[in-house]
């Protein structure tokens, strides 16, 4: 009898492995990012107010040097923001995360195209599973840090009170966020591991909507 509906279509995998070679493009932009964002900021960001606003206004009306403070007192804050997210170890972790998970696409691209189910599927399984666990662990030191500078303006208790209630907000959506678009991709590889499982059936059934051949 005939065996055609025992042996799973290979695009199932061959699909994946083309995937897993964009993902493995994502990976790369992943380290570039986190080690170019930095190295960017620090050669392009002014390190002082008078380099943006120019120098005091020393012979300027009261309003002009008020002005000229708060500008300067924004500015400071913002570049404390900024060094204490690159202190946080964020960028470092982003781009170690990023190598992980380009080793594990690059090896199964190859691995997936030639139609290793088991331990292709497993790399992608791996891959989700570093991806997801690099996202929370990333979201969380931005939460620690903070999503928003605590900016001096925001010197009135009730004003904090809301900037960390939206904060809190933001955290709870980003991790529901992550939960859903990462069990999207589990399911994802499910389907194709269901869809590239060869049948343990020997025999064909014919199905009694085919017309016999006499």
């Amino acid at each position: 009898m005939s065996d055609q509906f025992s042996t799973p279509n290979p695009w199932w995998l061959k699909g994946t492995s083309i995937f897993m070679g964009l993902m493995f493009l994502f990976s790369l932009s992943t380290i570039a990012s986190a080690l170019a964002t930095p190295r960017i900021v620090g050669a392009y960001w002014p390190g002082e107010w008078s380099e943006i606003a120019g120098e005091y206004p020393e012979n300027g009306t009261t309003e002009q040097k008020e002005e000229w403070e708060q500008g300067e007192t924004f500015w400071n804050e913002s570049i404390g923001y900024w060094e204490e997210l690159a202190d946080s170890g964020l960028f470092e972790i982003t781009a170690g995360f990023g190598l992980l998970m380009t080793l594990i696409s690059a090896a199964s691209v190859p691995i997936l195209w030639s139609g290793d189910r088991d331990l292709g599927l497993k790399l992608c399984y791996f891959w989700v599973t570093t991806l997801m666990i690099s996202q929370v662990i990333t979201t969380i030191i931005y939460y620690d840090v903070g999503f928003i500078p605590e900016y001096s303006e925001f010197d009135l208790e009730e004003d904090l009170k809301w900037l960390y209630l939206v904060e809190g907000v933001g955290l709870a959506f980003s991790l529901a966020q992550i939960v859903v678009c990462n069990s999207c991709l589990f399911a994802s590889i499910f389907v194709v591991s269901a869809r590239s499982k060869v049948s343990q059936n020997k025999y064909d059934l014919i199905s009694g909507f085919h017309r016999s051949e006499k």
